[in-house]
Parts: C-alpha cells; structure tokens; sequence
C-alpha cells in the first residue's frame, strides 16, 4: 500500500477483525462509541466488561482482543488524514471490515472529526496575503528608542464559498519570532512526510 500504509495488520488484529465483523452493527456501534466517548483508557468498568463477556458471549481473551483491536483501529485512523471515502475504502479492503462496519466506523469516526477539527464545510483558504514592516522611532534628548513590529493581513475565503474575510496580525519580536518557529517546525514535519 505504500504511501497510504496506515495501519499494520498481523494475525492477532486479524482475529480481532473477525470478531467486530462477527458483532451485530447495532452492538458493534455501541462498542465504538463508548470507546470514542470513554474519558479513560481504561474504556470500560470490571462490571461493565462483566456484562460484555455475558452479552457478547465471548471468553475473557476474546474480549480483550475485540477492545483490543477497535482501539487500535481507531486511534492508527485518527494519525492519518484521509478523506471519509478513502478510509472507508481502506477499512473494506485493506483492514477487512464488512461494509456495514466500515459505514459505522466512518460515522462516528467523521463526527469525532468534526468536533476536533470542525466542521469540514466552513474551513478557510489562504488566498493572499500582505506585510508590512513598522518601526516605531523616537527620541528624549538623547535616548533613542526603536520598537519593530509586523502587521500581517491575511485574505481568507470559505472553502465552499467565495466568501472572504480579512485576518489582520499585529506582532511584536517576540510575537513575530515565535510565529516563524512555529512555521519552520511545520514545514519540517511536512518535509518528513513527503520523504516517507
């Protein structure tokens, strides 16, 4: 799969398919939800795993590798990102899903999506972008006092409109400083992506 290899599977996470496969699409949803929703990583209370083992009808390892492997999937899917239909099409045929599975897999994983990210619709481009260079001069008989600054105005649109809104950026040294450290430790990830 190369470039689109985001998640290995062996034998184990094999078995651990065939078991959400095995699961009702309805149970299957409950699993992924509560583990998306879970605050710990714990994911589930001893009573609660008790009641899984009875409802599932699963051994304890069974269970463990059902947990198990819906963590793994999910949070290898949240390293990546792939538009919907393209991780769908990776989980029917390179993870293995049934299509009912892959279908409530993009779902909850689309909705967590959006609270992390926002909504998909309303992000912004860069369309142009504008800068100036000011320093801020005087003086007291003697003492001369030079402040820099950078005014940054950013023309952005909405992705799916043409509706454009201007971001204006007033930064000190500092300010300005920190902001071209963290671009540069952006386009280092991003040149390390693209050597991969």
């Amino acid at each position: 799969m190369g470039e689109w290899q985001w998640i290995t599977i062996n034998n184990r996470l094999k078995e651990g398919i065939a078991l959400i496969n095995h699961l009702s699409t309805k149970k299957f949803q409950l699993l992924l939800s509560h583990i998306i929703n879970s605050p710990t990583d714990d994911y589930f209370t001893d009573s609660e795993r008790q009641k899984l083992l009875e409802t599932l009808k699963l051994d304890q390892n069974q269970l463990q590798l059902l947990l198990q492997s819906i963590v793994y999937i999910y949070n290898q899917s949240q390293r990546v990102l792939l538009k919907p239909t393209d991780l769908q099409k990776q989980l029917l045929d390179v993870v293995g899903f049934r299509q009912e599975k892959a279908e409530i897999f993009i779902n909850e994983w689309s909705e967590e999506a959006k609270k992390e990210l926002g909504d998909f619709e309303n992000r912004r481009r860069l369309v142009d972008m504008q800068w100036e260079l000011n320093l801020l001069v005087g003086s007291d008989l003697g003492s001369k006092l030079a402040i820099p600054s950078a005014r940054i105005e950013l023309d952005l649109a909405e992705v799916s409109s043409e509706k454009e809104d201007k971001v204006v950026l007033e930064l000190g040294e500092d300010d300005l400083q920190q902001l071209y450290n963290t671009l540069e430790v952006i386009q280092l990830k991003l040149d390390n992506i693209s050597k991969t």
